[in-house]
């Protein structure tokens, strides 16, 4: 009877810390993966995550590689679309802004999630 105690504490204690209330950083992950288009993340690291009121910020860095070719092919296929080509333009502008010409660029940003009954998503702001 103690062993079967002892298994459920140890898999009740498992399955509390797996069920941890913050988003996890496959859900941060998953916001870069746009940037793709221009170039390839690597070397993603949580710096911190807190609750503020009822959002949970989570603060990270990642390194940004930026690949030209994928840039002009970009520009390419935006060319035809006004507003694609003028986000893909803020966006560009804003990558040139943080990083210069440094190649892998470091980045460092916080994103905003809210807890609804489908779980953690991101609040734009």
């Amino acid at each position: 009877m103690k062993r079967f105690v002892f298994a459920f504490l140890i898999v009740l204690a498992v399955f509390l810390y797996g069920c941890e209330d913050k988003p996890s950083d496959s859900l941060v992950l998953k916001q870069l993966e746009g940037l793709s288009l221009i170039g390839e993340v690597k070397n993603y690291k949580r710096l911190n995550g807190y609750k503020d009121g009822s959002y949970y910020v989570v603060e990270f860095q990642y390194d940004l590689y930026i690949d030209k070719d994928k840039i002009k092919e970009l520009d390419k296929r935006t060319k035809k679309d006004f507003f694609a080509n003028m986000q893909v333009g803020l966006l560009l502008v804003g990558i040139v802004m943080t990083c210069g010409d440094k190649n892998p660029c470091t980045m460092r940003e916080r994103l905003k999630f809210v807890k609804g009954e489908n779980g953690w998503s991101v609040v734009e702001e």
